[in-house]
């Protein structure tokens, strides 16, 4: 057999029986990356309460999913790479649920969840947590649910209307109002979910039985969850009509004066406590402040320690006023004995005040020698 023969037959014989001969590399194979279809998340939230400890997707996938493949969600700030929670999800899961770190809220501020296999970013959402910023605006009465505005309940009333507006609450946030008076506590309550972030709303206030509210004070509370207490304090039925005080006086005076007389509008003219033994009348009186009506007043006048005069008077005049009296001699002696003298007017509601003065004796004149 010829070489050139026996080689055929060796080739044939390799070929037929799958074997080689000659050794060498195996071909490379070829892994196909996972094909992921869209995602949406429909009516996704881009706003939290400040008081929200999750976020929940509904992610929607238009196309096929392998069923063995599983996705990664990361959550971070806005303006930061670095991940505040991580963790995985797949269509079996349904709603791809994002707990924030420590089951605790998070601070106000802009937030971005990234869903990706690999270096393949499948969803990207952004959400911003608000401030609490909840505040009421105002709290207010009113007789129907179109008003008007007041501040007292009329008598032999069965129904009122407590009306209110807030701000910067979280949709669906709670608010609880009580209604109370001094006698009988709680009159009525409600519970209530706001459904805005801003709006205004009332709430209706009657007894269990239908009857009448009682007559007196009333306070609405209202408690904003998360933002705090306020109070409208308010009456029903007129308040009972006060019985009228007699008014207070403080009378006073100053000290007593004594004058040989007196001008038209009552001031004193002359004072001195020496009179001349021809005068024929002595003025005395103080000027008195805060002074009732009708006040009584007694002057009593003394001759060397015996009662020469008394006389009781009634004030008819303003609050202010001189309060006076006089000594005078009669038509048989005209002029005042000669002597020490002492006169007092007593005031009601005052301290008696006192003076003293004097009448000189005649003294004839020296004959002449």
């Amino acid at each position: 057999m010829t070489l050139r023969l026996w080689v055929g037959v060796c080739l044939a014989a390799v070929l037929w029986s799958g074997c080689s001969v000659i050794p060498g590399t195996p071909a490379p194979t070829t892994t196909l990356a996972p094909v992921f279809p869209e995602i949406d998340v429909p009516g996704a939230p881009e706003r939290l309460c400040r008081e929200a400890t999750q976020l929940r997707l509904e992610p929607l996938l238009r196309g096929p999913w392998e069923l063995e493949e599983v996705a990664t969600w990361r959550l971070t700030a806005v303006d930061s790479e670095t991940a505040l929670a991580v963790g995985e999800w797949s269509p079996l899961q349904r709603d791809l649920l994002i707990p924030f770190p420590k089951g605790m809220s998070l601070p106000a501020g802009n937030y971005r969840v990234v869903l990706e296999s690999g270096t393949q970013a499948l969803l990207t959402h952004t959400f911003t947590v608000l401030p609490d910023v909840s505040e009421l605006l105002e709290l207010e009465l009113l007789l129907s649910p179109v008003g008007p505005v007041v501040t007292r309940v009329p008598d032999a009333s069965r129904v009122f209307y407590i009306q209110f507006r807030y701000a910067g609450v979280c949709p669906g946030a709670s608010l609880w109002l009580s209604v109370s008076d001094d006698d009988k506590g709680v009159i009525c309550t409600h519970s209530l979910t706001l459904p805005e972030m801003a709006g205004a709303a009332f709430a209706v206030c009657h007894r269990e039985d239908g009857d009448f509210f009682a007559a007196g004070a009333y306070r609405a509370t209202l408690t904003l969850a998360a933002a705090g207490t306020w109070t409208l304090d308010f009456k029903v039925g007129e308040d009972p009509t006060p019985v009228p005080q007699p008014p207070t006086y403080a009378t006073h005076c100053d000290p007593l004066f004594t004058a040989a007389a007196l001008d038209p509008q009552n001031q004193p003219l002359l004072t001195t406590d020496r009179f001349q033994w021809y005068t024929q009348a002595v003025y005395v009186g103080a000027t008195c402040y805060d002074l009732p009506p009708a006040t009584p007043w007694l002057a009593r006048w003394y001759r060397q320690g015996v009662v020469v005069r008394e006389f009781e008077g009634l004030w008819g005049g303003s609050l202010t006023g001189i309060i006076w009296d006089s000594y005078a001699g009669s038509p048989e002696a005209p002029f005042l004995r000669s002597g020490t003298y002492s006169a007092t007017l007593a005031i009601s509601g005052t301290a008696p005040l006192t003076t003293t003065f004097s009448v000189i004796a005649y003294t004839p004149p020296a004959p002449t020698p």
